[in-house]
């Protein structure tokens, strides 16, 4: 279960969520995301827990089993190919990071040799043809390693350190954002609606956009390791406890970070950059904000680590059901395969910045086309295949025959498809406008 709650929890949690949010509205865009876990995610993470569950297999192997030479199978393995294409620029950004984490505690992030200051150190590092590179490699070396030495010896092992190490850093963060000048206004900013913004129909679009991939629905990655998951397990209690779990961790990382925002004068809606530009240069007029540098980035790392090896599992699981081989040769192959797929995203901002899709740097059109295109598609599979064609679904989640059940059933069938087919449609519209 630590494992699991790992998985979800990742750089969405802390960078993702507190820009997006800064972007729409803090808590008005809040309660929506809220809404749309409960409503769209939690359906969805009960549905992927119980077919991996019943079937104790990875994403393809499961609906091969339940739906067995049928179009059916599709969800399966294009959770892979997500999961996949996911991990290939997710560890880009994880690098980034990890190359902050070592700058804090080199004790060089405070000053930068720039005399432009923030901005261009971070402009000008990720255009390095080699650097970016090679901080991407380390993430990839490391998250390699932790699936090589095995479901528990590796991934449970490793959780059980980390998933602690995260929650306890991001506590003493929070404390410590409670306890500066502008808490109080980053705290009506994140809890006080601004009910006007509700009025705005991109805060929706945002707010489902983060509940869904935030928790890792669709990427095969809660199939897989529901089918490690004990028979005892109450499934119900379990995908309560990962959607809780991963929304808790995205609040109170808001709660780190905007009550600096508001304390050092700085508008919300810095975007992707808050992290990497804004929230460094926060710290460098902070009493103690080396520290408090060290912390924030140790824990994006942390998180980063975490999600990255869920993501390859899937592939590994895949691989080594598919042809048979041993996880060390799975996880090595898979590995360096996903990496060379991530140079291009990697020098995107470098020496291949020419190249573009749809307008957009090639990271950026990669998330783009994962995330807001094969992720709603794969959600919509999977909510009909449980809500129309498993036909022991009930059963295989836990749930009886009663309200609860139909409830879930129908939302399933109709509330889930609908929804996530008006951010695909939405997103369609913005790649093609």
């Amino acid at each position: 279960m630590l494992a699991t709650l790992g998985a979800a929890v990742g750089l969405g949690n802390v960078w993702r969520f507190s820009y997006v949010a800064g972007e729409n509205g803090g808590a008005a865009f809040l309660l929506v995301y809220v809404l749309f876990v409960v409503v769209v995610g939690l359906p969805l993470l009960l549905a992927e827990f119980g077919i991996g569950r019943s079937t104790r297999s990875e994403s393809a192997a499961a609906f091969e089993r339940l739906a067995p030479r049928s179009a059916w199978r599709a969800p399966g393995l294009l959770g892979v190919a997500v999961a996949f294409l996911v991990l290939s620029y997710y560890a880009v950004i994880a690098g980034w990071a990890l190359k902050y984490l070592a700058m804090y505690a080199a004790g060089t992030a405070h000053a930068p040799q720039e005399a432009d200051g923030f901005e261009a150190r971070f402009e000008r590092f990720i255009a390095d043809p080699i650097e970016p590179l090679a901080w991407q490699f380390a993430v990839m070396a490391a998250t390699v390693a932790i699936v090589w030495a095995g479901v528990e010896r590796g991934i449970e092992a490793a959780n059980r350190w980390l998933v602690p190490a995260l929650a306890l850093i991001l506590l003493a963060l929070a404390a410590h954002g409670l306890s500066l000048e502008g808490a109080a206004r980053g705290l009506a900013f994140l809890f006080r609606p601004d009910w006007s913004a509700l009025a705005r129909a991109e805060v929706y679009l945002a707010a489902m956009g983060q509940a869904f991939f935030s928790i890792g629905l669709a990427m095969g990655v809660l199939v897989t390791y529901a089918s490690y998951l004990p028979r005892e397990q109450p499934l119900p209690a379990a995908a309560l406890a990962v959607a809780a779990g991963d929304t808790l961790f995205a609040v109170v990382a808001g709660v780190v970070i905007f009550p600096a925002v508001f304390t050092y004068g700085v508008d919300p809606a810095q975007g992707p950059v808050l992290a990497f530009v804004t929230l460094p240069q926060i710290f460098s007029h902070m009493p103690g904000g080396a520290w408090v540098g060290l912390g924030f980035f140790l824990l994006l790392v942390i998180a980063a680590l975490t999600s990255a090896v869920s993501l390859l599992e899937v592939p590994v699981a895949w691989a080594m059901r598919r042809f048979g081989l041993r996880r060390a040769g799975a996880a090595a192959g898979i590995g360096s395969a996903i990496f060379a797929l991530g140079v291009p995203a990697s020098l995107g901002y470098g020496p291949w910045a020419e190249v573009r899709a749809g307008g957009m740097a090639i990271l950026d059109a990669m998330d783009f086309f994962a995330s807001n295109i094969l992720l709603p598609v794969n959600g919509i599979l999977i909510a009909l295949f449980a809500g129309w064609r498993w036909r022991e679904a009930l059963a295989g989640c836990g749930l009886g025959e009663g309200p609860l059940g139909a409830a879930w059933r129908a939302s399933l069938r109709f509330l889930v498809p609908v929804l996530v087919l008006v951010v695909l449609l939405r997103s369609a519209g913005a790649l093609f406008a």
